[in-house]
């Protein structure tokens, strides 16, 4: 498929948009919803492309979902023990349940929550199963972003192999070395002095932005060739967190130093 960074951003947005409803769906409007967050992953090839290559579902689902949802809140699904299996076997589940209108909080959401309210056994079947797909769909999402850099006019070519993004365009990929020598030390001393400020941040989501931005930059600048846009992006996704003044100081002197290095 092909796309640019702008169509990959709106992709993000319309997932964040249909897995925002679907978590915050009414138990009794949730097969509704269900069904058209399915339909929508299954219309954008980047994320089924995704999704497919991970395998198929080898469970008998029919006897798998009758299994759970007869056993009255005594028994859950497992996810398996990989990612590709997580992945496969979450999306086999959802798109069975919502292709059958399946009432989900009367059965297999029961034994993912141990309240009596319907809308609290949703939530707990939301929070433990479905947000397992979401989070891996992010994250995939997430990392093409990175590797497209930030520039929204080039067109690049992505296709899914072994569950990983392989990204071209018609231009050479640009790369740079950078010596880092004895800049080493200081470099983690600045990654790890944010590090250490992660927790005062109150949203997880910034958490896990701000947490995955440092993962990039320390593997850019320890690489033989570091990828400048790697690098930026992944500044401009640290500079959007905001925290507290200690935070965003040590993030300030972080980001100093490694634009230092890049020019």
């Amino acid at each position: 498929m092909k796309l640019n960074r702008k169509e990959l951003r709106i992709i993000q947005y319309d997932f964040n948009s249909y897995s925002n409803r679907l978590l915050q769906a009414d138990y009794d409007d949730y097969a509704d919803v269900l069904r058209k967050f399915v339909n929508y992953i299954d219309n954008i090839p980047i994320i089924s492309d995704y999704i497919h290559d991970c395998g198929s579902c080898d469970w008998d689902l029919e006897n798998e979902i009758k299994e759970v949802q007869g056993s009255y809140g005594r028994l859950i699904f497992s996810l398996g023990k990989t990612e590709s299996e997580e992945i496969r076997n979450v999306y086999a589940v959802l798109k069975y349940l919502a292709e059958n209108n399946s009432s989900v909080y009367r059965g297999v959401a029961m034994g993912y929550s141990s309240s009596s309210k319907w809308q609290d056994k949703i939530k707990g079947f939301n929070d433990r199963f479905v947000m397992v797909l979401i989070r891996h769909v992010e994250r995939y999402l997430t990392k093409i972003g990175i590797d497209m850099g930030i520039d929204e006019k080039i067109i690049y070519n992505v296709t899914v192999q072994n569950g990983q993004a392989i990204i071209a365009n018609d231009n050479s990929s640009v790369t740079s070395t950078i010596n880092i020598g004895a800049t080493t030390n200081t470099i983690e001393q600045l990654i790890s002095a944010v590090r250490t400020r992660l927790d005062t941040l109150t949203s997880e989501e910034d958490k896990e932005t701000a947490s995955e931005s440092l993962e990039v930059i320390e593997a850019e600048v320890a690489a033989e060739k570091p990828k400048k846009s790697m690098i930026k992006t992944a500044i401009a996704s640290l500079q959007a967190v905001k925290g507290t003044v200690e935070f965003a100081s040590a993030v300030a002197a972080l980001i100093q130093f490694v634009k230092q290095m890049l020019s």
